[in-house]
């Protein structure tokens, strides 16, 4: 193993010089710097870890936190979610780690076992829900986190999609053409996401001069088999919508699935719109019709994420709205006028 001492033989600078160079003294000469750096690169040097953290109370690690219980929908992505994330966290030289608890319950009590006594310096929550006690627990005791959500009432550092505007262009673009009785197949119903989304939706209604209250909201796991389960029944009623809006590519699918099974045609007989998370595994151009849909990556979220929670365990302070990411908005071909005889929709 590489040793400053080690350095300081290859390069003529003392060892105590040799650490303040690699720690990034100001006190060091540029010159002195760039030649202990290039031997350190040379000769394999490694940081040891943990005496920098004994030396800054900080050791690189980030945390994230969740229980085995997860629902369906987070199992489907959830080794892509941990895979961006570590990567994304890892560009900034921290550390990630994923730490599994039996239950919701555990998760406050694991922030404390891995602040206090695990090295960590920060902690990642995602699926944000209300009320949702983890905000409140981190913030109350300063631990460093940052949220891919924002939580009401309760200003902290965060990424997020804007879902209002998410749930306003799905609806808008299904208003526009004439339809009038829409499904929107949406996350659980507890995610702050989800009702925001609910909200944008509705409020295309109102902005239109249209009942908000005529919108069927259908909450629940966000997958395939519950977006053709839940598309089934509905379009198998005498009053069958004739547009629906998918929360994401997953549901899409099961639509799509339900439509072929109920003899409809896409964007014919029935329109879809949908959020396109760009998941490999349901990717929007992989549909017959390509889909309408709002487009925002999860791994752009990843890297903003990653970005912010740097800043954070740096001391800094993000602006309070700089975290907001804006959807694009991508029209298809899975939108057209509700079918003759369907009374506008």
């Amino acid at each position: 193993m590489v040793t400053l001492k080690d350095i300081s033989k290859a390069t003529g600078v003392s060892v105590t010089q040799v650490s303040r160079a690699l720690g990034g003294h100001d006190d060091v000469k540029e010159a002195t710097r760039a030649k202990v750096r290039e031997a350190a690169a040379r000769l394999g040097y490694r940081t040891n870890a943990i005496a920098k953290g004994l030396k800054t109370g900080q050791t690189g690690f980030v945390a994230m936190v969740i229980p085995s219980d997860i629902d369906a929908s987070g199992r489907e992505i959830m080794f892509d979610m941990v895979v961006g994330i570590s990567q994304a966290i890892s560009r900034h030289g921290l550390k990630f780690l994923l730490h599994v608890v039996d239950s919701d319950a555990q998760v406050t009590g694991a922030f404390d076992l891995l602040f206090h006594g695990g090295g960590i310096d920060g902690f990642i929550l995602t699926e944000l829900q209300e009320p949702d006690p983890r905000v409140a627990y981190l913030q109350d005791r300063n631990m460093p986190f940052v949220v891919h959500g924002q939580y009401p009432g309760r200003p902290h550092p965060f990424v997020d999609l804007d879902n209002f505007r998410v749930g306003e262009v799905l609806a808008g673009w299904l208003l526009d053409a004439g339809h009038r009785r829409i499904l929107f197949l949406n996350g659980q119903d507890h995610r702050i996401y989800s009702s925001t989304r609910t909200a944008g939706a509705r409020h295309a209604f109102a902005v239109r001069g249209i009942d908000p209250s005529t919108l069927d909201v259908a909450h629940g796991p966000m997958t395939q088999d519950r977006g053709r389960a839940v598309a089934l029944d509905r379009l198998r009623r005498p009053d069958r919508p004739t547009g629906i809006i998918a929360g994401n590519t997953m549901l899409a699918r099961g639509v799509w699935d339900a439509a072929a099974a109920c003899g409809l045609r896409i964007p014919e007989d029935l329109s879809v719109t949908a959020h396109d998370d760009v998941l490999a595994q349901y990717p929007a151009s992989g549909f017959d019709p390509v889909p309408s849909v709002t487009r925002s990556a999860l791994h752009a979220a990843w890297a903003a994420l990653a970005d912010t929670m740097s800043q954070t365990i740096a001391g800094g302070d993000p602006e309070p709205d700089s975290g907001l990411l804006a959807p694009e908005a991508v029209p298809g071909l899975s939108v057209a006028p509700p079918p003759a005889g369907s009374s506008r929709g």
